[in-house]
């Protein structure tokens, strides 16, 4: 491997075999802070978010890269290696390889000559929990620099492409009702699995909707993720419930997800709405788009999933979605994140930040 190839895999592992599964970002957020070059300034520290930029401000667009710390619960995926040209471990490609490839670009870049933009990095962390716990509301709400970006890049895992928009996200529970009694004699109990399994299959049943959004195909679908009902073995169960997610293209508002999410429920069901994040807004061209797609020679596909796209969207900053790591292998036991993938990122976007492309293909 080249002496960068090694730098990126070895920054990598070093932030995979920090513990940092979100809530517990105590290690990883020092360490990842101690790395930001001193070329960039706080210019706003919240609660698990921390937003840097340059010390000298210049007359030129604001490109801010963006990426998480923390990860979902380890799987016996601690501690990492590396192996068969790959970093493994938990978190390799959601998002530590992401977040390895903007410090070590950003510390290099720091003894270059400036190029066409201005350079800021968002970290943060509990983006791997629930909406609500979400830091970022309190960048936008405290920060008047971050509404001057020009652009965001969140480091998310995409197979190095650029993944514009991305999916809402609604998250609810389907409670069914019936009448408790006892096992031996159901005749005279309600089973509420049965209520429940009669309703759900309507919805198993229910084919993706595909909506086109800036050219892009997005795919509408419903899923359930947990089912819980019971109290003991020999009890006909009253009651059973079934949470499910509803991810809906950005063709739809929040509140029509969720008259959508309601009309498909059964007969006799109550639905219970506990969080909806709304989906982001589609960027496919713009001028500095074009630039970095022309940085790595990119191709632009739609974001199956919800991002924090959708937090920088929403307040009028345009945002998309470009990483090293491997859309498939996020939150998998066997995560891993090719060390081609991170060169080919960080080559990308120095190449973007440094301006070296024709700017008539631009």
């Amino acid at each position: 491997m080249t002496a960068l190839a090694d730098r990126l895999a070895a920054r990598t592992l070093e932030l995979v075999d920090i513990p940092s599964v979100s809530g517990s970002e105590d290690a990883i957020r020092q360490h990842v802070l101690s790395l930001v070059p001193s070329s960039l300034v706080v210019e706003f520290a919240g609660d698990e978010v921390f937003f840097f930029c340059p010390a000298d401000r210049r007359d030129v667009p604001l490109v801010v890269l963006v990426g998480h710390y923390d990860t979902v619960p380890e799987q016996g995926n601690l501690p990492g290696e590396i192996r068969d040209g790959a970093v493994h471990g938990l978190g390799a490609s959601d998002m530590k390889g992401g977040v390895a490839v903007a410090l070590e670009l950003l510390r290099d870049l720091e003894g270059r000559a400036p190029g066409p933009y201005d350079v800021g990095l968002v970290l943060f962390g509990r983006e791997e929990l629930p909406s609500e716990h979400n830091p970022l509301p309190a960048l936008f709400a405290g920060s008047e620099r971050i509404h001057d970006a020009a652009l965001t890049i969140l480091l998310e895992p995409t197979d190095g492409r650029i993944q514009a928009g991305c999916l809402g996200n609604v998250v609810a529970r389907i409670v069914f009702r019936g009448r408790s009694g006892h096992s031996a004699r159901p005749w005279l109990a309600d089973n509420a699995i049965e209520r429940a399994v009669e309703g759900l299959s309507a919805l198993f049943r229910i084919p993706p909707r595909v909506a086109v959004v800036g050219g892009l195909e997005f795919r509408e679908v419903l899923s359930v993720t947990r089912f819980e009902s019971g109290i003991a073995d020999n009890v006909i169960p009253g009651e059973a419930s079934a949470t499910v997610n509803f991810r809906y293209p950005p063709d739809r508002f929040p509140d029509e997800a969720e008259s959508c999410l309601r009309a498909l429920v059964p007969p006799g069901a109550t639905l219970a709405i506990s969080s909806n994040a709304a989906p982001g807004r589609v960027v496919t061209d713009s001028p500095l788009l074009r630039r970095l797609r022309v940085a790595g020679d990119l191709e632009v596909e739609p974001k199956q999933a919800w991002t924090n796209v959708s937090d920088f969207t929403a307040n009028d900053i345009d945002a998309v979605n470009f990483g090293p790591g491997h859309t498939a292998l996020a939150h998998r036991q066997d995560e891993h994140v090719e060390i081609a993938a991170l060169l080919h990122a960080y080559a990308t976007l120095e190449r973007f930040f440094l301006g070296a492309m024709k700017e008539d293909a631009a």
